[in-house]
C-alpha cells in the first residue's frame, strides 16, 4: 500500500507543479478580461451622461430661444391692448405693423406673424399677414378670454391643418372698452417652425434632431438636417436609472433610422417642451475610440501573459532540472566536507520569537571533523544550539562576527587563539560565508605554524625595536632581483630625519616611495655595492627634505649576505651631522666676521698682554699709526707716538694699572713720511676676578675732524661777511621758530643790536600783531612747502612792499624739516612800476578805453562777484554797421576819429559804474554789473542803437552809421567768461542777420 501511495503523491507534486502556472495566467486573463469589460461599461455609462447633459444644454438653448420670441410676442399684445385702450378702439393693425412702428419695437419685422382683431361677437375686424378670417366666437380660447376679465394673455396651440399635421402657437389678449367691458382680442399666430428652422446657432451635426412639442396636444414639430417633421404621433418617455440617463429622453417610434440621444427643457409660462437629439455614433465616437484601445491592449496583454506563461513554464521545467543537479551536487559536497580536514559548520540562525533578534545559532550540518574538535558525535551536535555547546564563543566575541557577517552579507576570514579546558590554547584560522539566514564556518587547526609565526615575531619585535631606538637613521632594503629596492626597515630616526613615514615607505621600491633627487636614493652607490661587495662610506652626504630644507648626513651602506653569500639586503647607516656641520660653518664664519669687522672698523684696535705687550692690532691700527703689524707687536706699538707725547701714554697706563679706570686722551702721532696724525685714544683693562688680564685699547682718527672744525669756523666767517654786505634781510629759524641766525640787515629792521634776537622766537621779535600775519606762513614752510609771498607794511609814514621768502631746511633723514631760512626785500619801488605798467597794458590807446586784456581780467572779476553775491550782471557784444565803408570812402584818419566819437557817445550814454572796452577794430563791450532785471540792460541797449543812429560831424564830414549788440546775462553757472562772451557774439551775429541797427538779448539761464 505505501508502494503504492507515495508514487501517486509524486505524481500528485508533479501535476500540482506543472498546473499552478497555466491555472494563474489563466485567473489573470479572466480577471483582467472582466476588468476591462467593467471599465468599457464604466466609460460607455460616462459617455452617454455627457451626451444627455450635451442635449440637455442644446435644449436648453432652443427653450431659451423660444421663450424669449413668444414674450416679445406677448409684450406686443400687451402693447397693441395699451395703444387700443387709450385711443377708445380706433387702434388699426396697419398703422400698428407698419414698418418702424409699434410692432417692431417689440419683434423683428421679418417675422410677419398673422396677427387679428376681433370684435366683442368673435367676427374678424382686421388682420394682417395672410391671417384667415373667420368667426371665433364659438373658439373656447375666445370664450376663455371674454369670461375672464385678467390682463393675462392664452397661450394655445391649435392644429391648422389635420391632413399635414401642421400646427401653431397662438397668442390671445381680452381687450377692453372704456368701461372695462370686453371689447374683442387681439389674436398672434407663431409658426413653431421658425424655432426649428434657426436650429445653425445650436452648433448640432448633421444628423442631430430638434424639436418644438406642445404639452397639451402633443403636436411635434421638428427639423433633421434640412428635413421638416410635422407630427402628432411621437411619444416621449423617460425610462430613467440604471439603464438609462437621469434626464435622457426616448422617442417612439423613432423618426427616422439614426440612432440618438434625446434630452429635454421645458419652456416657463408656455405648454411647450423643448427636445434635442444628438446622434448616438456622433456622441460616443471618442468613447468608440477609447474601446477599440483598450481591446488592443487587453488582447496585446493576453498575448504577452500567454507567451511569459510559456517562457515560465519553460523556465519552471530548467529550474528542476537545476534542482535535480543541485541536489546532486550537494550530495558530492556533502561527501567533499565529510572528508575534508578542516571543520565545516552551517549554523542557522536562532530567534526567540519571529522579528525578534537572532540570540544564537543551530547546527544546520557539521563534518566529522567538526564534530571531533568539539569532543562530541555529529548526531548529536545537529539541531543543538550553538552557545550551550561551545560557550567560549560569547566570550571571544565570535557570536557578534556570526551576526554581523549575516546581516552585512560580508565574509570574515580571521585567525584567533582559543583556550582549551586543559589550560592550553589552540590557534584556528576560520572563515565566515553568508548563507540564507544564517552563515557557514570553515575552521583549520594552525597551532604549529603559529607558534612558528609567533616566535619570529617576537625576534623581529626585538630587533624593529633595538633599531626604532637607535639615533641614527637605519634602513633596509632588498637587493633581491625580483624586488631590488623594495623598502623593508625604516625607523624612527628616518622618519623624523627625512619627513617620509615608515607607512609610506615599506613596501615599496626606492623610485617610488622618494623624489629622483633624493639624497639616500643613489642608483651608483647600489650598482657599486653589487660589484664590489663592499662598504659605501660618505662623510657628507647632501639630502634635500620635502620643505625645501637641506640636511647633510655621514652615511654609510653595507651590504648584507645570505647563507649562499648572495647579497640579499643593503643595510645603510646614517647620521644627521647638519648642526655639527652648521655649527663649525657658524663658527668659521664668525671667525671670519670678526676679523672682516676689526679690519672695517674705522677705530684702530689693539690688544695688550698684562706685561702692556701687544698681542693684536687690527689694519686700521696700521693705517693710522704707519706702523706694520709686525713692528706694532710687543713692545713697538707705541714707537709711533709723538716724543712729547710718549711720557703722558707712560704716566696713564702706570696709572690705569693701579686705578683700573679706563683711560681717554688726544695724542699725536707721527708717521714715516712726517705726517702729524691727531688720535683719540682709550685704553680699558679686562678684569677678571678683580684681576687685569690684559688691555684694550681704541684709535681714532681725527685729523680731519679737527681741520674740518677749523674750516668749518672760517666757513662761518665768511658767510658772516656776505650776509651782512647784502641789501636783503635773512635770517634762520628752527622748528621751534626761535631765531638762529640773522643778518645786520635783518638785525636793523627791527631795531636789535648784536646777538638781541638770537635764541628768541619769532613771536617776540616781530611782534604779536605781525607774527599772526606771517604764522599761517610758517605753519606751512614748517610742512615742507617753499612759499614766496609779498607783505605790505608801513615805517616812519610811508607804506612799503616787501617780497618774503620762506625756504624750508631738511634735516639729514630727508623727511623732517628742521628749520627754514628767510629772506625779506624792499620792493616797493619795483611794484609801483609794474602797476604803472600793467595798468598801461590794459588801456587802448586810441579811445582811452580799456583794451581787451583790460576786458578779460574786468570781466573775469565780475562773474566772480557776480557768483558771491548772487547779483544779476550783463554783457554787451556790439560792432559798428558800416564802418568799413566809411573808412574806405574817407581813410584811415577819418574812421580813428569815428571810433573815438563812438567810444565817447558810448561813454556818455552808460552809467558810471558800467566798463566799457575796446576789443579791436570796430568791436565793444560793456559790462553791466548789478543790475535789478534783465529789462534795465535792454532799454540801455536801445538807448544806445538809438543814439548811434544820430550823425557824426568829424573834421566837416558828416558820418552816419547805426550799432548792432548782442545782450547776454550771467548770475551763477559755472562757464568760463569766454563762453558768456561767445553768446554774446552769437546774439550779436543774430542781430546783424535781422537787418542791423538793433539788438537781441539772450534768456536768463540761471
Amino acid at each position: 500500500m505505501i508502494a503504492i501511495t507515495r508514487p501517486l503523491q509524486r505524481l500528485a507534486r508533479r501535476l500540482y507543479s506543472l498546473s499552478l502556472v497555466p491555472l494563474f495566467a489563466l485567473i489573470l486573463l479572466l480577471a483582467l478580461w472582466a476588468a476591462v469589460f467593467y471599465q468599457v461599461g464604466q466609460e460607455r455609462a460616462s459617455a452617454v451622461r455627457d451626451a444627455v447633459a450635451v442635449s440637455q444644454s442644446l435644449a436648453r438653448t432652443l427653450a431659451d430661444h423660444t421663450s424669449f420670441t413668444l414674450r416679445q410676442t406677448d409684450h406686443a399684445t400687451q402693447l397693441f391692448k395699451l395703444k387700443y385702450e387709450e385711443t377708445d378702439g380706433s387702434l388699426r393693425l396697419n398703422e400698428f405693423t407698419r414698418r418702424q412702428g409699434l410692432l417692431d419695437s417689440v419683434l423683428p419685422s421679418k417675422l410677419e406673424l398673422p396677427i387679428a382683431l376681433i370684435d366683442a361677437q368673435g367676427n374678424v375686424v382686421d388682420s394682417a399677414h395672410a391671417y384667415l378670417p373667420e368667426n371665433l366666437a364659438t373658439q373656447p380660447f375666445f370664450r376663455a378670454l371674454a369670461a375672464n376679465a385678467s390682463d393675462t394673455a392664452l397661450v394655445d396651440t391649435p392644429m391648422l391643418d389635420a391632413d399635414g399635421k401642421r400646427w401653431t402657437i397662438r397668442l390671445a389678449r381680452r381687450l377692453n372698452d372704456a368701461q372695462g367691458r370686453f371689447a374683442g382680442a387681439i389674436v398672434i399666430l407663431v409658426d413653431p417652425t421658425y424655432f426649428v428652422d434657426d436650429y445653425d446657432r445650436l452648433n448640432l451635426d448633421e444628423h442631430g434632431a430638434l424639436m418644438l412639442v406642445a404639452r397639451d396636444s402633443g403636436l411635434t414639430v421638428g427639423r433633421i438636417g434640412e428635413q421638416l417633421i410635422l407630427s402628432d404621433r411621437i411619444d416621449f418617455r423617460m425610462p430613467g436609472p440604471p439603464q438609462h440617463a437621469a434626464e435622457e429622453l426616448l422617442i417612439e417610434p423613432p423618426v427616422d433610422a439614426t440612432s440618438r440621444i434625446y434630452s429635454y427643457h421645458e419652456l416657463p409660462r408656455y405648454p411647450l417642451l423643448a427636445v434635442v437629439g444628438v446622434s448616438r455614433t456622433v456622441a460616443l465616437a471618442r468613447f468608440e475610440h477609447r474601446r477599440i484601445v483598450y481591446i488592443g491592449a487587453l488582447l496585446a496583454a493576453s498575448v504577452l501573459i500567454a507567451g511569459f506563461t510559456t517562457l515560465l513554464m519553460r523556465q519552471s521545467a530548467r529550474l528542476r532540472r537545476s534542482i535535480r543537479q543541485a541536489k546532486e551536487t550537494q550530495a558530492l559536497l556533502r561527501a567533499a566536507h565529510q572528508g575534508s580536514l578542516d571543520a565545516v559548520l552551517l549554523l542557522k540562525a536562532w530567534r526567540p520569537a519571529p522579528g525578534k533578534p537572532v540570540e544564537d545559532f543551530t547546527f544546520a550540518d557539521i563534518n566529522e571533523r567538526a564534530a571531533d574538535m568539539l569532543g562530541k558525535p555529529r548526531s548529536e551536535l545537529l539541531g543543538q544550539r550553538v552557545l550551550p555547546q561551545m560557550p567560549l564563543l560569547r566570550g571571544e566575541r565570535f557570536f557578534q562576527r556570526f551576526v554581523l557577517v549575516m546581516e552585512t552579507r560580508q565574509p570574515l576570514e580571521d585567525e584567533f587563539e582559543l583556550p582549551l579546558a586543559s589550560g592550553g590554547t589552540r590557534w584556528l584560522r576560520h572563515q565566515v560565508v553568508p548563507i540564507a539566514d544564517g552563515v557557514a564556518v570553515t575552521s583549520r587547526d594552525i597551532s604549529a605554524r603559529k607558534h612558528d609565526e609567533l616566535a619570529l615575531q617576537d625576534n623581529r619585535s626585538f630587533l624593529q625595536s633595538l633599531i626604532d631606538h637607535l639615533p641614527v637613521l637605519v634602513y633596509v632594503k632588498s637587493a633581491r632581483p625580483e624586488n631590488f629596492g623594495q623598502m623593508e626597515v625604516w625607523n624612527k630616526a628616518a622618519e623624523d630625519i627625512t619627513g617620509h613615514l615608515a607607512a609610506d615607505v615599506i613596501g615599496k621600491t626606492d623610485f617610488q616611495a622618494f623624489p629622483p633627487d633624493f639624497g639616500l636614493h643613489d642608483a651608483e652607490d647600489d650598482r657599486a655595492i653589487l660589484a664590489e661587495h663592499g662598504v659605501i662610506d660618505h662623510t657628507e652626504k647632501p639630502l634635500r627634505l620635502l620643505d625645501g630644507s637641506l640636511r647633510y648626513l655621514r652615511a654609510v651602506s653595507v651590504p648584507v649576505f645570505d647563507e649562499r653569500q648572495q647579497i640579499e639586503h643593503i643595510l645603510c647607516i646614517a647620521e644627521d651631522i647638519s648642526q655639527r656641520r652648521q655649527q663649525e660653518l657658524e663658527l668659521r664664519q664668525k671667525q671670519a666676521e670678526l676679523a672682516a669687522v676689526n679690519d672695517a672698523s674705522p677705530l684702530g684696535l689693539v690688544r695688550l698682554d698684562r706685561q702692556r705687550r701687544c698681542t693684536y692690532v687690527n689694519r686700521t691700527f696700521e693705517s693710522i699709526t704707519g706702523l706694520p703689524r709686525a713692528a706694532a707687536l710687543g713692545a713697538g706699538w707705541t714707537s709711533a707716538l709723538h716724543p712729547d707725547d710718549y711720557p703722558l701714554m707712560h704716566v696713564a697706563l702706570e696709572q690705569l694699572t693701579r686705578s683700573h679706570a679706563p683711560f681717554q686722551s688726544t695724542l699725536r702721532y707721527l708717521q714715516r713720511d712726517g705726517r702729524l696724525v691727531w688720535v683719540s685714544v682709550k685704553i680699558a683693562p679686562i678684569l677678571i676676578d678683580g684681576q687685569i688680564e690684559g688691555y684694550v685699547g681704541t684709535l681714532d682718527d681725527i685729523t680731519t675732524l679737527r681741520e674740518s672744525e677749523v674750516a668749518l669756523l672760517e666757513s662761518e666767517a665768511r658767510l658772516r661777511t656776505i650776509a651782512d654786505t647784502l641789501p636783503a634781510m635773512i635770517a634762520y629759524i628752527d622748528a621751534d621758530q626761535v631765531y638762529r641766525f640773522l643778518n645786520i640787515a635783518y638785525e636793523r629792521e627791527f631795531g636789535l643790536r648784536g646777538r638781541q634776537a638770537l635764541g628768541k622766537s619769532v613771536r617776540d621779535t616781530v611782534g604779536e600783531a605781525r607774527y599772526r600775519t606771517v604764522a599761517p606762513y610758517i605753519e606751512r614752510v614748517l610742512a615742507g612747502e617753499t612759499l614766496s609771498f609779498e607783505e605790505e607794511d608801513e615805517k616812519e609814514g610811508i607804506e612799503r612792499c616787501l617780497e618774503v621768502i620762506y625756504i624750508p631746511q631738511i634735516g639729514e633723514d630727508k623727511l623732517q624739516v628742521v628749520g627754514f631760512h628767510v629772506m625779506r626785500q624792499d620792493i616797493t619801488v619795483q611794484k609801483r612800476e609794474k602797476q604803472r605798467l600793467l595798468k598801461l597794458a590794459q588801456v587802448d590807446a586810441l579811445t582811452g578805453l580799456s583794451n581787451r586784456a583790460g576786458f578779460q581780467q574786468k570781466l573775469s572779476d565780475a562773474m566772480h562777484a557776480s557768483r558771491q553775491q548772487q547779483h544779476l550782471m550783463a554783457v554787451m557784444y556790439m560792432d559798428i554797421d558800416r564802418f568799413k565803408p566809411v573808412n574806405d570812402t574817407h581813410g584811415h584818419g577819418t574812421g580813428d576819429a569815428l571810433l573815438r566819437a563812438f567810444a565817447q557817445r558810448l561813454t556818455h550814454t552808460m552809467r558810471a559804474t558800467d566798463i566799457i572796452a575796446r576789443l579791436g577794430g570796430d568791436e565793444f563791450t560793456i559790462i553791466m554789473e548789478q543790475i535789478t532785471r534783465p529789462d534795465d540792460a535792454a532799454v540801455l541797449a536801445e538807448k544806445i542803437v538809438a543814439a548811434m543812429q544820430q550823425p557824426f560831424e568829424l573834421d566837416g564830414i558828416t558820418v552816419r552809421i547805426s550799432a548792432s549788440i548782442g545782450l547776454a546775462f550771467y548770475r551763477d553757472e559755472d562757464i568760463s567768461p569766454a563762453v558768456l562772451l561767445q553768446r554774446a557774439d552769437v546774439l550779436l551775429y543774430k542781430a546783424k542777420q535781422d537787418g542791423r541797427n538793433t539788438y537781441r538779448a539772450g534768456a536768463l539761464t540761471a
